[in-house]
């Protein structure tokens, strides 16, 4: 029996030994211990330089910062907004100088280490907050972001207590997260590209982070390179982010998509859903000159085969026919849209090659139609025009018909769509 015993143990040693080399390797990979040495400094009441406050301002803007850590109706950076996940629910986090519940305590090499390391004295960042993107800023715009949170009014807001499932609601389990999922690098200028170029890549990659919506997830919400910008579905928010590459906007010039960035709207379509909340807090704020870098590194990603997406698969036999919408859609969206799908210029968009009609998956365009949405109001488009929405006009079978009619009209997809796949897609009945 001890011989049994010390074979079989003698057999599982160098499993083990395996197993630890690589838990050892991707431990080191995700920083190893560097990002749990958190800096202990106290914070240091400087003077506030104007211009880096104003600086910094642009940069949480474009960054969409006040975006995440302020609440409907709430005091700006204050935190507490929800963010519910496939694993519960984040609150983010106060981000004003309150000494009690804010950064108000904290030293500006303590920030410079969370955004570099996705690590506070509280333990690890839920990947929530994009601390992958946030890494590769430069020491300049983390310095000046700081500055900026130090300018705004103080607010008493204790955190929210996250309300997550089980090993997700214990901390230390992102740690196993990250060794499998986050790498750790700066950004690394490509001598081989224009100035403009690099910044717009920047933009993208770092402070931007546009792949947090607009890539393809791959297992426990993770982002692998092989879905980089390539569209998904962002997470429980039931929308589809489109993939952002050469081919998906070739209906854009450079300017057309810079201005676009900034107006929120333009002649190929409008912003709507979470876009349009990025582009009303955000992106308008965009110089020109950070719009076109954007647009010319988009423009520039060539994507050789877009991974596919989470697709809400058809699971039922066809129900309403393509032929079937045409009526409907002279009836009730053609005096907008027009009869031939081209819209009014920088009134109401076209639906003639429309993100939403030429998408793989149809979710964005049957909650355009259930529920209708709005432009955002920006300098470039101060009086957007708004879609009305038909979920009481209409029956499952009407709009499906439509749908259908538009998909496979312009959208060269097939007209497959469903009164039960509506149903099923929204979690609603709507006859």
């Amino acid at each position: 029996m001890k011989l049994r015993r010390g074979i079989f143990f003698a057999a599982l040693a160098p499993i083990i030994l395996i197993v630890v080399g690589i838990g050892c390797v991707l431990f080191l990979l995700q920083g190893g211990f560097a990002p749990m040495q958190i800096p202990h400094a106290a914070a240091i009441d400087t003077p506030i330089n104007a211009d880096i406050v104003e600086h910094g301002k642009y940069l949480s803007r474009i960054g969409n910062c006040g975006i995440c850590h302020t609440t409907r109706g709430g005091a700006a950076f204050a935190g507490g907004r929800a963010f519910n996940t496939p694993y519960g629910t984040i609150y983010s986090t106060n981000l004003t100088p309150d000494p009690a519940t804010g950064l108000g305590d904290w030293s500006l090499e303590e920030f410079r280490h969370v955004l570099r390391n996705g690590v506070s004295r509280h333990g690890f960042l839920y990947p929530v907050f994009p601390f992958d993107n946030f890494s590769k800023l430069i020491d300049a715009d983390v310095d000046a972001l700081f500055a900026y949170l130090r300018s705004v009014p103080g607010v008493d807001a204790p955190a929210h207590a996250n309300a997550l499932e089980f090993p997700q609601s214990r901390r230390g389990a992102i740690l196993l997260w990250r060794m499998f999922n986050y790498r750790p690098q700066n950004f690394v200028t490509d001598t081989a590209q224009s100035v403009v170029w690099n910044r717009g890549r920047y933009l993208v990659d770092a402070l931007g982070h546009c792949a947090f919506c607009h890539s393809t997830r791959g297992a426990l919400a993770s982002l692998p390179a092989s879905g980089y910008l390539a569209g998904g579905v962002i997470p429980v928010q039931g929308w589809y982010a489109p993939a952002l590459d050469d081919t998906s906007l070739a209906r854009f010039s450079i300017d057309e998509l810079a201005t676009f960035l900034r107006a929120g709207t333009s002649t190929h379509g409008a912003a709507y859903g979470p876009m349009a909340e990025v582009v009303l807090n955000g992106l308008q704020y965009l110089t020109a000159e950070d719009a076109i870098a954007t647009a010319t590194y988009l423009k520039s990603i060539r994507m050789a085969k877009n991974p596919p997406s989470e697709i809400h698969k058809i699971e039922h036999e066809l129900g309403a026919s393509a032929s079937d919408g045409l009526a409907l859609y002279e009836k009730h969206c053609a005096d907008c849209h027009g009869k031939d799908g081209r819209g009014k210029e920088n009134i109401y968009p076209p639906l003639r090659d429309a993100v939403s009609v030429l998408a793989a998956d149809p979710m964005n365009a049957v909650r355009m139609v259930l529920y209708g949405g709005v432009a955002p109001t920006t300098a470039l488009n101060p009086r957007p025009y708004s879609m009305p929405p038909f979920a009481q006009q209409l029956s499952s079978a009407e709009i499906v018909a439509i749908l259908n009619y538009l998909r496979q009209q312009w959208g060269k997809q097939p007209a497959t769509l469903t009164p039960a796949d509506l149903v099923r897609m929204q979690g609603i009945v709507l006859d």
